[in-house]
């Protein structure tokens, strides 16, 4: 069974979130043998023990999430509640949490140096405005690499309207050139001639803009890349953009109203924890 059309059974956006997943893991089923739908609820929990060594546990629960939908969505008993996937996705949990390393959150300096020493060329281009975008519309990397070109608009304020399935979020115009979210996007967007489908896309060696869309994954590659050019030895990873953010509206004296309305938190106490120490 081929998980994407399973996935375009969704909605636009759940098919964007789920597609990648659902591929995953139908290769992993025909590699090992296994049939996707219905799935062996063993299979399920082997899946996600085999994705933990190169997944962080949320990914791997997202996987599992899209597992369950597209069970759901063609009328089968979901996996989840089996005690062998239940049992999987703890030991998940339990095995990757000597691993974990707090992140390092991106601030407006940073950033500065990441984007000056971006090159002009269209991989370059791309990933400052990857960066900007990211960091100012505090986004997921998944709600990064899911932007299609038409979810981005330049409105008559002259902020970037960034449309995402949680709601609408606006980037204001940036305190310097290289710090415009704005500026990044437009030229991006028409270097690249994005007129629809995936708003970041690979560039190849030669300088060629793909159809594809970048994987969650890309956004910590693009992130680390830039801080080595910049000569930054901080940890950086793809949340880096989002938590910096959320740190630096802290620091200007943001109400956490405001903070969670630009990152569709709905808890004021993650809020509260991403900035203690700020205020």
């Amino acid at each position: 069974m081929s998980a994407s059309p399973a996935a375009r059974a969704f909605s636009a956006n759940t098919e964007r979130a789920y597609r990648a997943d659902l591929d995953d893991f139908a290769a992993w089923c025909s590699e090992h043998g296994c049939v996707a739908l219905p799935a062996a609820p063993h299979d399920v929990a082997r899946y996600l023990r085999a994705r933990a060594g190169a997944c962080a546990p949320a990914t791997v629960a997202r996987r599992l999430a899209a597992i369950v939908a597209v069970h759901r969505q063609a009328g089968l008993p979901s996996p989840r509640e089996h005690p062998a996937v239940r049992e999987a996705l703890a030991s998940v949990e339990w095995h990757h949490r000597d691993r974990r390393r707090p992140t390092v959150p991106l601030d407006v300096e940073a950033l500065s140096r990441m984007s000056l020493c971006l090159p002009p060329s269209p991989a370059g281009i791309r990933d400052r405005a990857l960066l900007l975008v990211g960091y100012g519309a505090a986004l997921r990397r998944t709600e990064l690499v899911g932007l299609d070109a038409g979810d981005l608009a330049v409105r008559r304020d002259g902020a970037l309207r960034v449309r995402l399935p949680r709601g609408v979020v606006a980037v204001p115009p940036g305190s310097a050139p290289h710090l415009c979210a704005v500026r990044a996007w437009t030229r991006w967007r028409d270097r690249a001639r994005l007129a629809s489908g995936p708003a970041f896309r690979p560039v190849d060696r030669h300088g060629n803009v793909r159809a594809s869309r970048l994987s969650d994954r890309a956004v910590t590659s693009i992130v680390q890349r830039a801080a080595r050019q910049a000569g930054l030895a901080a940890a950086y990873s793809g949340r880096s953009l989002r938590l910096g953010m959320v740190l630096a509206a802290a620091a200007r004296g943001a109400p956490e109203t405001g903070i969670m309305a630009q990152t569709g938190h709905r808890s004021r106490r993650l809020v509260q924890r991403y900035t203690a120490g700020v205020r």
